[in-house]
């Protein structure tokens, strides 16, 4: 008669001999996919994002600002004309700031070549 009484020790078969791995194989990607060249390991990574605007066009923003600021001191009457023409010249001092940091970025990049 058989025993209903389980076997003490391992249940799950042993680790055999690790297999041999298989050989790596070389891609067979063709020198361009599409548009697109093959990507190549040893090529300077690319800029990543969006290029910075140009300090000049940041500027020409930053006097637009400041002229529509000082024309709702004229324009507008009231509070609502102060109020609106603090506002457009703090927008436009903002866009000064940027334009000044993005010409000193780019004067610092072009020393750095």
């Amino acid at each position: 008669m058989a025993t209903d009484k389980r076997k003490p020790g391992r249940v799950t078969p042993k680790k055999s001999a690790q297999r041999p791995s298989r050989p790596k194989r070389q891609p067979l990607l063709p020198k361009r996919v599409g548009p697109f060249d093959r990507p190549d390991p040893n090529r300077p990574l690319g800029q990543v994002g969006r290029r910075p605007s140009s300090p000049a066009k940041l500027a020409v923003f930053a006097v637009v600002y400041v002229a529509a600021g000082i024309g709702s001191f004229f324009v507008l009457k009231g509070s609502l004309g102060v109020v609106i023409g603090i506002v457009f010249i703090g927008i436009g001092l903002l866009w000064t700031r940027g334009a000044a940091t993005a010409y000193a970025r780019q004067e610092r990049h072009r020393a750095d070549e």
